[in-house]
């Protein structure tokens, strides 16, 4: 798989959130193979698919209704279409892996990652926000103690009180256990699914904490947990064990977040 090729898909089905979160998992993982494989995907008979995915042709119907087409055919002849528009190579080799195509890499992806973000989504956010609830933000190491230092840095510097970061899995979770949902929790996964986030998200929506989280497009165990779930897109990455999946467009995530939040406050006359 090629780097622009992947990367732009979400943005040529033009999928946004509610779509994402109404496909079964047979069905992401049609969109997964249609994520890897775009162009051949293009030239392929619905039966070709089928065989290529393990599912039945009837999945794939599913899928194409779902994504707002009136079956394969038209899915197909739009998948086409917008590749010729956007004039994505067929094949690109590695050695040709330049900056441009890095660059258009990143701005798929940021862009496929905005589509994913609702107005609704942040207006529940912002009713958070606007609260005196303690917001705890979950830090368990790594590249992800990053994102969560930046967005702890920038919460302090639009004025919200009461931001505590926890770090350590036994001490998150006794902390945890001794609130009620007069607090927030905000975690963020590269996966979804990472098992002391996972635990640590359970023991709060036991509690009825409302948690907010940022996590990948795909379903995930985590998206199921969160009061608020912010979705972003990139291509999940490893390398002999090592994730290595890029951050930008949680770290965009972030940034519509706290911007958007200063734009309705100064429309409500606040700043």
């Amino acid at each position: 798989m090629t780097l622009q090729k992947g990367a732009m898909t979400l943005v040529i089905l033009q999928l946004d959130d509610e779509i994402i979160k109404s496909l079964s998992n047979n069905e992401l993982a049609v969109l997964q193979y249609v994520y890897d494989n775009i162009h051949a995907v293009a030239d392929m008979s619905i039966q070709e698919l089928a065989k290529n995915v393990s599912y039945s042709t009837s999945t794939i119907l599913r899928f194409c209704k779902k994504l707002g087409f009136s079956g394969y055919a038209e899915f197909k002849y739009s998948l086409r279409s917008e590749i010729q528009k956007k004039n994505l190579p067929d094949e690109v080799p590695r050695h040709a892996l330049t900056d441009k195509i890095i660059l258009d890499t990143i701005c798929s992806d940021i862009e496929a990652t905005s589509n994913l973000i609702s107005s609704d989504l942040l207006d529940i956010t912002f009713r958070y926000l606007d609260s005196d609830f303690p917001i705890y933000l979950w830090s368990p190491g790594g590249l992800t103690t990053i994102l969560i230092d930046y967005l702890e840095k920038l919460l302090f510097a639009i004025g919200r009180q009461n931001v505590y970061k926890i770090e350590a899995s036994k001490t998150a979770n006794h902390i945890i256990r001794r609130l009620d949902e007069h607090n927030i929790l905000f975690v963020i996964s590269t996966t979804g699914d990472f098992s002391p986030t996972v635990k640590l998200a359970k023991t709060a929506a036991m509690n009825h904490i409302p948690i907010i989280s940022i996590t990948p497009y795909t379903n995930n165990t985590i998206a199921s947990i969160a009061s608020v779930n912010f979705r972003f897109f990139t291509n999940q990455r490893e390398n002999n064990g090592a994730e290595y999946t890029s951050r930008l467009p949680i770290f965009y995530t972030i940034q519509i977040i706290i911007k958007s939040y200063l734009k309705y406050k100064k429309m409500r006359g606040l700043l």
